[in-house]
């Protein structure tokens, strides 16, 4: 009797797994639909921005002409943006995003403010070594004030890239290293100026320090195709009717961290929130597109090396 469930037991795997054999799965229905763990592309994200390539308008007074695949999200789309990515109160004047074409490796974009204070002279020639023992000291006196009001000191740790000032074309760069007590790593602020007729474009990138050869190939493209419109030019200044700016070429890059208290207490309201702060309300992305992009990646790497 035993014997005779054994066979009858045997039989029936033998049944099944002939059955199993012969079974073959219905095709997939072919679908553009996205997979559950797809994560959206960076053309995605920024669709709802209205993003502008080619020449974008700088609000009245300049103009950017694009590179390929460089997108701009333009005046409130721009603002609109900052403030989705963690910006709670982007600045009003600013004028736009630039977005480079490797922004979803890179997560890295510019932003655009004008600041219209006067005609900046350069007919100074900084001690930028000078300057910069000076703009260490003024750091210090602002992280003391920050300490007193309870929020992570800063420091300027030294130049990332020394100014450098192009008198024919009337542009200026320039970055620094800067340390945040309640952030981890270093920061790199980036900064570019193109002078105009009664003020200056302000374009400003921020990243890590490992990213500075990035972030300066970006930021110089930009500053070659960043340009006055006709009228609002350097060379378009009337001293009979402009104002003239309180600074010079040392006072502007000196003034990019020579700040308020309350600017870099602005900032560090922004580090609580877990987004990598910059100078005058610029921000990288930080955790926000690093959860976006971050299935994308991991999957991108466990990819064979040949899979298309």
């Amino acid at each position: 009797m035993e014997s005779c469930r054994r066979l009858a037991f045997v039989l029936v795997l033998g049944v099944v797994a002939a059955l199993r054999a012969q079974e073959q799965p219905p095709p997939a229905a072919p679908s553009h639909e996205p997979a559950a763990q797809e994560q959206p592309s960076a053309a995605k994200l920024l669709a709802k921005y209205t993003p502008v390539a080619g020449t974008a308008k700088l609000g009245t007074v300049a103009e950017v002409k694009l590179g390929d695949g460089w997108q701009f999200l333009a005046g409130a789309n721009g603002r609109r943006f900052l403030s989705d990515i963690g910006n709670r109160n982007p600045d009003a004047s600013i004028l736009g995003v630039a977005v480079p074409p490797d922004f979803e490796q890179s997560q890295m974009f510019a932003v655009y403010n004008y600041d219209d204070e006067g005609h900046v002279s350069d007919d100074e020639a900084p001690d930028y070594d000078q300057l910069l023992t000076d703009m260490k000291a003024n750091a210090v006196e602002q992280s003391e004030e920050l300490k007193k009001a309870g929020l992570g000191g800063v420091a300027l740790l030294g130049w990332a890239e020394p100014p450098h000032y192009d008198r024919a074309q009337h542009k200026l760069y320039w970055a620094e290293t800067l340390k945040f007590e309640d952030n981890d790593g270093l920061t790199l602020n980036y900064n570019v100026r193109v002078l105009g007729r009664r003020g200056h474009l302000v374009v400003k990138g921020v990243g890590g320090i490992e990213q500075l050869p990035l972030v300066a190939a970006n930021c110089k493209q930009l500053l070659t195709v960043t340009d006055f419109v006709a009228g609002e030019r350097y060379t378009d200044f009337d001293p009979n009717m402009d104002k003239v700016a309180a600074y010079g070429i040392g006072g502007l890059i000196a003034g990019a961290i020579a700040a308020k208290a309350g600017l870099f207490a602005k900032l560090l309201v922004l580090l609580k929130v877990a987004i990598k702060p910059i100078i005058a309300g610029v921000i990288v992305l930080g955790g926000v597109l690093a959860k976006v992009f971050g299935g994308r990646k991991k999957q991108q790497q466990t990819k064979p090396a040949d899979a298309s």
